[in-house]
Order: C-alpha cells, then structure tokens, then sequence
C-alpha cells in the first residue's frame, strides 16, 4: 500500500514538471530569481530571511540585477530597483499593472473592498473614484472646508507652544545646564501625527476628539488609542502575508499572526467611528440635522450614487 502511494506522488510529481516546463516554453522568458521548489516556491527563504525587503534587496545584489523574480506559490513577485525599469511598470503599461492584488489585510480593511484605495479596478472602483473627486477632493470642497482647516493650524501651533514652554520650566527648575539643550526640542513625528489625526476628525466628525482631549489641548486617551490602530492598519496593508500566496489557507490559519493584528486594529478604529457614524445617519432620518456641516454630512447625503451605511464605514476608515 505504501509502494503505491509512493509511486502515485513520484508520478504526479514527474507530469507537474513536465507540464510546468511545457508551459514555460510558450512563454517569454521571466528574470533571473532564485530556484523555487515546487508548488511553494521560495516561501521558505522569505519565511526564514525577516524582514523580507531585505532579503530581497540581498538577493538582487547576489545576482547583480535590478529586477527580480521570486516565485511564491504560483504567485510570480517581480522586485524593482530602477527607476527606468520602473517606469515601464508604473507608466508605459499601467493599464496592466495597475490593479491591486487580492489580500487578506486589504480585503479586511475595506470590509470586502468597498472604498476605493484598496479596491480592484472595475465598476465598483470607477464609481467611487468619481464620487471622490467630485465630492469630497474638488476645489469647491476645500474651500468649503477651510474654516475647520484653519482652527486645525492655529490649535497646533498654540499646543506646541505652551508644550515646549513647559519643556523650557520643568529643564530649568531641574538643572540651569540643560536648558539650552531642551528648549526648542520637539517630536515632529508626534507633531505629524497628532495635526493629521486632528485634521481628520474635524474634516469628518466636526469635532476633534472623541472624548474630552487632554487638560494641556492635547490629544486624550481615547486619540491616542484611535490614531495608534490607524498605524497599525497602514504598517500591515500589503505586508507581506504567507496566506496572500496560498489563499485556500486564508480565514483556516494565521501562520504569520496579521489577521489577528489587524482585526484588533480595525476594532479598535471602528470602536470610536462607526456609533457616530450610526448616531449622525439617524439623526438625518428623524429630521434633527438639516445641514451639512462636514464630510460626514456629505457621505450621507449622496444622491448619485447613494452609498450605504457600509460603503460610508469604509470609506471613512480610508480617509
């Protein structure tokens, strides 16, 4: 019995060779890459050479080449490193390669690929691309805007203010010496992302916190939290995810831990939008807002197309 099962795997084995190399040879040539190993092709050495764009990078100057073909699955990944090669990608035949690939982080990010920056291309994406630029990005919009815009760049600057002023006490009261090394120290990378997060929720919500903010006009707890799952989400899109490659095993294991990473993620960001999404939809059915004061308005009130609750969920995650 055993005899037999082994000699049935040597022969499905032979006839996949054979058939891989009969259709190869109908076909242009692919660049160089590093020997896959059948059916899963260089899985293995991705899995075992974290972070994977470096091993990318290592394998492209092992085989001194600036374009690289790495086969996962039945998946071919092409790497570029030259901007002329690029080009041909991005510009010439973009028509061909413009599209987004069917992932796991995508597919949960966009409740099914109902916004429009993770969408495929294809009807539903053409529809929300138009409603996009002639609703929400047209230059009618920006100016309708400005006023929230503004209150935005005055109430950054004025935090940060009063924030290095205090740096500038606390460094004095602490030891004279290092005060010429504190003052006038800031983290603009908290600066970015707290100014971005703002912006956003005023543009949107007509508010900028979802609770009561801090004391000193910074963010609260419940920003903080908010703008942190919003990180999350944008460091696993499109990262690399073994289940990307081998779809049958998606939704049956989470070899990699993502799904569960960016499940909590997207919780945590619906936790603080989606009941005030609901709340601003119901308050337009029972007559209570008859205005429209920000993009949420807007979203909701859409004519053509109109989009449901869950198309506006999603693309307000997006935004």
């Amino acid at each position: 019995m055993i005899t037999l099962f082994l000699l049935l795997v040597s022969i499905f084995y032979l006839v996949y060779i054979m058939l891989n190399k009969f259709l190869s040879s109908n076909q242009p040539p692919l660049p160089p890459g590093p020997t896959p190993l059948p059916y899963i092709g260089s899985i293995i050495s991705m899995l075992r050479n974290k972070p994977t764009f470096r091993w990318i990078h290592r394998m492209m100057d092992e085989m001194n080449t600036n374009i690289l073909c790495i086969r996962v699955g039945k998946v071919h990944v092409i790497a570029v490193s030259d901007p002329e090669i690029a080009l041909e990608f991005l510009k010439d035949t973009n028509g061909i390669f413009s599209s987004r690939p069917d992932t796991m982080s995508a597919y949960l990010t966009s409740d099914g690929y109902l916004n429009t920056a993770l969408a495929p291309m294809g009807d539903h994406w053409k529809k929300m691309k138009k409603l996009l630029f002639n609703e929400i990005l047209s230059g009618a919009r920006h100016k309708w805007l400005l006023n929230k815009r503004s209150e935005e760049y005055d109430n950054i600057v004025r935090f940060y203010f009063v924030f290095t002023l205090v740096l500038a006490v606390l460094a004095i009261r602490v030891c004279e010496i290092h005060l010429g090394a504190t003052m006038g120290l800031v983290n603009v990378r908290i600066i970015a992302q707290q100014y971005s997060s703002n912006m956003a929720r005023k543009l949107m919500f007509g508010s900028r916190y979802f609770g009561k903010g801090s004391p000193d006009g910074g963010p609260g707890a419940e920003e903080v939290e908010h703008a942190d799952s919003l990180s999350i989400i944008l460091a696993y899109v499109y990262a690399f995810c073994v289940t990307d490659y081998f779809p049958w095993l998606r939704w049956i294991t989470d070899l990699d831990g993502h799904e569960k990473i960016i499940r909590k993620a997207i919780s945590t960001a619906r936790k603080y939008q989606d009941y005030l999404i609901d709340e601003r939809i119901q308050q337009w059915k029972d007559g209570v807002k008859t205005k429209q004061d920000d993009l949420l308005d807007v979203f909701i009130n859409l004519k053509n197309p109109r989009l449901n609750i869950y198309e506006i969920k999603s693309q307000i995650l997006q935004i």
